[in-house]
């Protein structure tokens, strides 16, 4: 992965050098994380950016990895390490949220088939299921409550 700009360098209190340099230190555990200010770094590379005249993707793309990467480092570093079950409630968890997405996905996918007939002026939509059938209620002709009361 090619640099961002050989140029650019961080200040931090305790690491000054290329983005780079810091992420291979950090890697190689010769350098704390837990040490490093993430936001610092970030506001650095926003300033650096506002600096330059023409933004070139490949450099932007490049300092998302690298920020990425460090962020997960020090999110291990300082986050708890999982108790063995743990790992059951984030399978469950997982499972849940593949299925929430699988419904979701559904719902999508239904949301712009209506938007397609709208879209197309088709305003009427087939009924799949049977209509209602009403309760069938005795037809008693001319009888009244008398006459069924003397029957």
């Amino acid at each position: 992965m090619k640099a961002i700009n050989p140029g650019y360098t961080i200040q931090l209190p305790i690491f000054e050098g290329p983005l780079d340099l810091l992420l291979h230190l950090i890697e190689r555990e010769e350098l704390d994380i837990t040490t490093v200010a993430l936001a610092q770094v970030t506001d650095q590379y926003i300033a650096h950016l506002k600096t330059l005249e023409k933004r070139q993707a490949r450099d932007l793309t490049y300092f998302l990895v690298v920020a990425a990467k460090l962020l997960l480092i020090k999110s291990r570093a300082l986050l708890p390490s999982p108790s063995p079950h743990a790992s059951e409630i984030e399978k469950e968890t997982g499972d849940d949220l593949v299925h929430q997405l699988q419904i979701y996905k559904r719902f999508k996918e239904i949301a712009a088939r209506l938007k397609e007939r709208e879209t197309q002026a088709l305003r009427s939509y087939v009924r799949i299921a049977a209509p209602p059938r009403p309760a069938p209620h005795p037809d008693f002709g001319d009888t009244t409550l008398d006459d069924l009361l003397t029957i």
